[in-house]
């Protein structure tokens, strides 16, 4: 009792200081730092501790080292100190933390405390950034932006070489993360103030990479035209530089870049060029967040399952590495992509999934897009006050982050529902407002769709046939040119009723034939009722045997096998609507001279995955099929889905032998997890015919590669002999 009231009667007098002291510790601090830091005996500050561990507020994790547990405490104590001598506080805290704390990740973010809220020097911002850079790896964005942020404001007024630097490095660091969390037109000032530092600094690979995230803040704005010569003059310093390093960095915009403009053949095209033969995350040309994008854009060309499939993929990987920030963008992908295939029910589970999981890991491009495609959504399922509120609360989040941008045509859709008198009518918006907004952009995929709409706003008007048709062939232009197949569609079904309203039956029939065949990949997507009179559909086993045989015939002019087998799964995944896929071949261990089958290539599907347990019985399936030499087809394993936290259902597979010369030389796997239909038995035939053919092509290919390195090898040793004459000549 004797010591509790010593310590009682220190706690009204020079004690307060002590526990001001502990209270701005954020979190573990050691006895030695407390006798650093003040002037007391370390019997006195001894007896504060342990006074604060009998009573509950203190804990101690080993000796000496202590922790407030009583967060009333901590504010009350701190409150005790006036905004002076806290700052003396933090600041003495950080130069401790300096100078006795090993330089690893944990001193940045014990540090980053306590440099947020005093002035920093250079050596302190540079622990900022590290602290950043820390939080980043660990997915909390919001302390990440906070540290690079009061970088920005510290180094603000300074100026030279090093501070430049510092400042630049902050800046697009800052950029990277600020995507509609902060204002546009404050990322921009930033980065215009980066670029100023960069041009004195004569750093060109710095310059390069700001004027992407220029051009990247541009387009969200809707100011195409400044955003077209920022990313053009970045990309043409980059391909000067030639520094492998920069050039990755700015692939990483490029297929944003396609996208934004609506070209999605484009930005696939970038990607498959670079990617490897077995899946692997990251890639190493890619970012994440550049793959989900070429995820969208594989749906919007019909090859819906290759899309589901290769987002599926990335949703899996960031799960399992702990990424909850870029998978529920994955979610809010998959549900987009659900709500093109019109499988509302679907895509409302993910996006609200993508919701919950962007409101708590602070992803606010989730948040934003979200709000606008669940309106879209539950405007299809007939719930238009569910619909509404997600609207109006779209208006104002993008409102107030100056993102104005467009990339899907949900909201033109619903202003065309108010025009209708089938939805609310919103305030500031209107369907011919949105239409010629739209046209004015540089996304000639939404300047197809607005030109759509633009022609249904004349025949409401009752305007005349040729201005109708006018813009609807000026639409189908556009979304051919996109790749857009769906919305592409929609504008022939439009031309085909115009024709039907004006007589023209064959004419009708002809585009809906056309449109018909172009929906074949999309398996749950139909020809409108009022159109369907006009077309016969033939047979989906006749159409696909077309189509494999057309494939057959160009798998002879590949004289690559990367190429080769990447077009073998890729083809499968399409004409089955598989969404992972992978070659597996029959090779020679070299440790026991075992046969065995190993992983050739795959697509959406990595070596990771395969060797999980929840794969276990899809490598059963395998392992029979190559044994047997017969294919087949399983339904759902729910058995799977308990082994691995981040593995799903698979819904369906399929397995056929690649054969050569009757014997398994290999087999081709295909399966869905997020599709519900399964795979036919016309399939299975379809793909043991192409199975076969694709083992001959490979068989071709390897002799060929096998010519071609023998005759590199014999070119070598033709010039080593020619050098080796000449010396003899010379000598």
């Amino acid at each position: 009792m004797k010591k509790i009231k010593k310590t009682n009667d220190l706690m009204h007098h020079d004690d307060q200081r002590l526990l001001s002291l502990i209270a701005v510790f954020e979190s573990d601090f050691s006895i030695d730092w407390l006798v650093g830091l003040t002037s007391y005996k370390i019997t006195g500050i001894l007896t504060v501790l342990e006074d604060g561990v009998q009573n509950g507020w203190l804990g101690s994790r080993e000796p000496g080292v202590y922790y407030l547990k009583d967060v009333k405490k901590r504010k009350k104590w701190i409150d005790l100190l006036n905004q002076r001598e806290k700052n003396e506080l933090h600041r003495k805290i950080a130069d401790l933390f300096l100078a006795e704390l090993p330089d690893d990740e944990s001193k940045a973010i014990q540090l980053s405390y306590h440099l947020l809220l005093i002035q920093c020097d250079i050596e302190k911002c540079l622990w900022l950034l590290k602290a950043g850079d820390a939080y980043r790896k660990t997915y909390r964005t919001e302390k990440a932006l906070q540290c690079y942020a009061k970088v920005l404001d510290d180094l603000e007024g300074l100026e030279g070489g090093e501070i430049d630097r510092i400042y630049t490095d902050a800046a697009l660091r800052y950029s990277k993360i600020s995507t509609a969390i902060q204002s546009t037109t404050k990322v921009i000032s930033v980065i215009n103030k980066a670029m100023s530092r960069a041009k004195k600094l004569n750093d060109k690979v710095l310059r390069s990479l700001l004027e992407m995230h220029m051009a990247k803040y541009e387009w969200m704005r809707s100011r195409y035209t400044s955003s077209f010569k920022h990313f053009e003059t970045g990309w043409a310093m980059a391909r000067e530089i030639d520094d492998p390093q920069l050039l990755r960095s700015v692939n990483t915009f490029i297929p944003h870049f396609f996208s934004w403009q609506g070209l999605f053949y484009e930005a696939i095209k970038v990607y498959e060029k670079f990617v490897p033969e077995v899946e692997k995350y990251p890639e190493g040309k890619f970012s994440l967040l550049s793959v989900l994008t070429v995820g969208t854009c594989y749906a919007h060309i019909g090859q819906v399952s290759q899309g589901l499939g290769l987002v599926d993929a990335i949703r899996a990987h960031c799960l399992e590495t702990g990424d909850r920030h870029l998978a529920a963008h994955a979610d809010l992908v998959i549900g987009a992509i659900m709500l093109e295939v019109n499988r509302t029910d679907d895509a409302l589970l993910y996006l609200e999934r993508a919701m919950k999981e962007g409101i708590r890991e602070h992803n606010a491009w989730v948040y934003i897009m979200g709000r606008l495609m669940l309106a879209f959504g539950y405007y299809q399922k007939g719930d238009n006050e569910k619909s509404v509120a997600y609207l109006r609360n779209f208006l104002k989040v993008s409102s107030k982050v100056e993102v104005t941008v467009q990339s899907y045509p949900y909201l033109m859709e619903l202003c065309w529902a108010m025009e209708q008198g089938k939805y609310p009518c919103e305030s500031g918006l209107s369907i011919e407002k949105e239409v010629n907004r739209t046209k004015k952009g540089r996304n000639i995929f939404m300047k197809g769709v607005a030109y759509r709409y633009q022609a249904l706003l004349y025949k409401h008007q009752e305007q005349p046939y040729n201005k109708i048709m006018t813009a609807l062939n000026r639409s189908v232009e556009y979304l051919e040119d996109s790749g857009h197949q769906i919305e592409l569609t929609l504008s022939m079904f439009e031309i085909a009723r115009i024709k039907l309203n004006v007589g023209d039956k064959d004419g009708a029939a002809e585009i809906t034939k056309k449109a018909s065949e172009i929906l074949l990949p999309f398996r749950g997507v139909h020809i409108p009722d009022d159109l369907s009179f006009l077309v016969k559909t033939p047979p989906v086993g006749e159409k696909l045997l077309k189509e494999i045989l057309k494939l057959s015939q160009e798998m002879v002019t590949i004289h690559n096998n990367k190429d080769l087998v990447s077009n073998i799964i890729s083809t499968v995944n399409r004409i089955t609507g598989a969404e992972r896929g992978a070659i597996f071949f029959f090779e020679i261990s070299e440790e026991n001279e075992t046969t065995a089958l190993k992983l050739r290539a795959s697509k959406n599907l990595t070596a990771e995955q395969i060797s999980d347990p929840g794969f276990s019985s899809s490598k059963r399936m395998i392992e029979e099929v190559a044994s047997a030499g017969k294919g087949r087809i399983l339904g759902m394993d729910r058995n799977d889905d308990s082994v691995s936290h981040f593995s799903e259902v698979i819904r369906s597979r399929i397995c056929v032998p690649m054969i050569l010369r009757d014997k398994v030389v290999g087999v081709l796997y295909h399966d869905n997890r997020l599709l519900a239909s399964a795979f036919r038995e016309s399939d299975l035939e379809l793909l043991s015919y192409f199975a076969a053919q694709a083992a001959f092509a490979l068989e071709v290919i390897k002799a060929y590669e096998k010519e071609q390195r023998l005759n590199e090898k014999l070119l070598e040793e033709k010039r080593y002999y020619e050098k080796e004459h000449l010396q003899n000549i010379h000598s």
